[in-house]
């Protein structure tokens, strides 16, 4: 981890940060200040480790500017993308409830800069503010959702479907442009493809008229009909 530096405190900062965090939104402004004086930044630079697989789980991160993927590697040295998390998006809640090892790495995909909560300062956060505990249950749920809705594409053994469900599940079912949240090599290995197998996959969603790429991270869905006829239902 000597690519992640701690950076002075400053309250203004932690403040900024937190109050991207949806867990964190419905406080008051003196309980978000309660939440800012116990955090502290890092800074990583790109390719740089926020934590690596082994490590024992004690830090709430959340992602104040730039971006971390989460990732596996398999017995064959493929990386499993797990999540990309942007501005706002936090990892190591399940520090709270256990004496939890981390099971994947942690790495800046740009210059980042992250606030974190020790377990110590959250555990005791959540018993001086009631309504954090709630939140915390909700976004436990929602983590929970999310993987369960990677693992059924996964299952899915033909990358088309794969790529179509994802497309929809971004874009709400609907048509309009969407900004892809990962990069196209991320994306891939969230969807368990090639990077190659994925540019075909986009090219041929083109060619039917269903999509059109715009740029590298922006998709426009024009046929959301034909897109849920190739999602799984």
């Amino acid at each position: 981890m000597a690519s992640v530096h701690t950076h002075e405190h400053s309250i203004e900062r932690e403040l900024e940060c937190v109050s991207q965090v949806p867990i964190f939104q419905r406080l008051s402004s003196e309980q978000m200040t309660s939440v800012a004086q116990v955090t502290r930044p890092i800074h990583a630079e790109k390719g740089g480790a926020v934590f690596s697989t082994g490590e024992v789980s004690q830090t709430l991160y959340i992602v104040n500017q730039g971006q971390v993927r989460l990732y596996h590697l398999a017995e064959d040295g493929r990386e499993q993308v797990l999540r990309v998390l942007n501005p706002g998006d936090f990892v190591g809640e399940i520090a709270l409830f256990t004496d939890e090892i981390h099971a994947s790495y942690a790495e800046a995909t740009k210059t980042t800069e992250l606030c974190t909560i020790s377990r110590a300062a959250l555990t005791a956060l959540i018993k001086k503010l009631p309504p954090l505990s709630m939140a915390l249950l909700g976004a436990l749920v929602d983590r929970l959702k999310a993987a369960e809705h990677q693992a059924t594409l996964l299952a899915i053994p033909d990358a088309l479907p794969r790529l179509a469900g994802y497309l929809q599940e971004l874009t709400g079912h609907t048509t309009g442009t969407i900004d892809l949240p990962m990069s196209k090599q991320d994306l891939a290995a969230y969807l368990g493809m090639t990077p190659e197998s994925l540019s075909r996959k986009l090219r041929q969603l083109a060619t039917s008229g269903i999509i059109e790429t715009i740029g590298r991270r922006q998709v426009k869905v024009t046929d959301s009909i034909k897109l849920s006829e190739l999602a799984p239902s």
